[in-house]
């Protein structure tokens, strides 16, 4: 089998994901996804990576996640990122993953080793429609209102802020029984993560405050600071929200600094998650020396992909960590994050989006896991179990580009 082309699938509509199709001689095809920077992903994936993988054996993945690092002519070397090059490669990797397993006849849980679970729990991540859609705007803000038309309604984003014990016990209406919320992100903008007034504080914590008084200690909540915050202030904030019994801090702060990281970690009482900016496994190993980290909450979609995640999977049974990996972004590597989970024992939780789930991606691809009472389920089929949509293949707001060897 060979690879004889490498075609790349936007829809302006959710513009910041890119879907990377590999073909073969033999008519079977891998899908991959990534996320962010786009123009310059696909840019990447035509000049560089199609180059090096057609005319190759799709099946010899490993060889080619080393090169496509290491041995293409545009080489990239550099401390683990979340750069162009990784989502690219990233993407390139989840598609070889996915047709070796097709061409297999194999689920990739399987092609992985198989089940080591029957399900695994989920939490919320609080987001909504429209948020983190687009490549040419910032995400909606929190506690942004969504209206359609004149009709205003509340969503998970919203009811952050709105009213946080609503929507926590929404969750646990649903069996889900643990969230994650960003209520400090909006204080850091105005002072570039230096300081946060004891007012700001006040507000910030008030909506973790109302989670318990509405539920009590029924729910988890994780923080999500989005690496914002500077030392100090990420430190002042999470001392109090320790009070309400939080269940982790997730990048607190800048996740390149891992000697403030470990000193974070040591002046907390929540353990520490992370990162989903630069969870390669040389990060891993590093923040792991300094003791700095405790959940390992990686990115698929940005650190390398699958091959990527196995080598953290190592990591962490050889450190006695457990894996969380990390999506709020599209429905392929959530569902490839679905497939990792289920086969690495040291998996503990899996991030979703419910806003996606009973949203979105059902306008994107043909299936998605089940998610009952809290828990998901194995995808059924070959492969990751899941293709895009014909629909969204044929909208007018979908752009393809598809490079062959001729093209070259």
């Amino acid at each position: 089998m060979k690879i004889t082309g490498i075609e790349t699938i936007q829809n302006t509509e959710y513009s910041n994901l890119v879907w990377v199709k590999i073909h073969t001689d033999e008519g079977i095809t891998g899908l991959g996804e990534t996320f962010r920077n786009p123009q310059a992903i696909v840019s990447y994936l035509h000049e560089t990576c199609a180059p090096y993988l057609i005319g190759k054996d799709p099946l010899r993945i490993n060889e080619h996640s080393d090169n496509l690092i290491n041995w293409t002519p545009n080489r990239y070397i550099g401390y683990p990122t979340r750069s162009v090059e990784y989502r690219g490669n990233s993407a390139v990797d989840i598609a070889l993953w996915d047709l070796k397993a097709k061409a297999s006849n194999l689920s990739l849980v399987d092609m992985l080793g198989g089940l080591s679970r029957d399900n695994i729990p989920i939490y919320n991540t609080c987001a909504a429609d429209g948020y983190n859609w687009k490549s040419d705007s910032l995400s909606r803000s929190v506690g942004s209102s969504n209206i359609i038309g004149k009709k205003h309604f509340y969503d998970d984003l919203e009811l952050q802020v709105e009213n946080p014990g609503e929507l926590a016990k929404s969750l646990l209406d649903e069996g889900i029984s643990a969230m994650k919320i960003w209520p400090f992100d909006e204080f850091a903008f105005t002072t570039k993560g230096q300081m946060i007034s004891n007012d700001n504080l006040k507000i910030g914590l008030s909506r973790i405050e109302k989670i318990r008084k509405a539920v009590g200690s029924k729910i988890d909540i994780m923080i999500e600071y989005h690496s914002l915050w500077q030392l100090a202030p990420a430190l002042k904030i999470a001392r109090k929200a320790d009070e309400f019994d939080v269940f982790w801090h997730e990048d607190p702060i800048n996740m390149a600094h891992l000697k403030d990281l470990a000193d974070f970690r040591s002046k907390t009482l929540a353990p520490i998650a992370g990162s989903e900016a630069l969870g390669t496994a040389l990060w891993y190993r590093d923040a792991l020396a300094l003791n700095a980290i405790d959940y390992m909450h990686y990115d698929l979609g940005w650190v390398g992909g699958i091959s990527e995640a196995i080598r953290i999977a190592g990591l962490a049974h050889a450190n006695n960590r457990m894996m969380c990996p990390h999506d709020c972004t599209g429905p392929i590597v959530w569902i490839a994050n679905l497939h990792i989970s289920l086969a690495f024992s040291n998996s503990m939780i899996l991030e979703s989006v419910r806003s996606y789930y009973n949203g979105y991606y059902k306008k994107l691809v043909t299936n998605l896991p089940k998610i009952e009472k809290g828990y998901a389920f194995p995808m059924e089929g070959i492969g990751l179990g899941a293709d895009l949509k014909d629909s969204l293949l044929r909208s007018v707001n979908t752009i393809t580009k598809l490079t062959e060897k001729n093209d070259l």
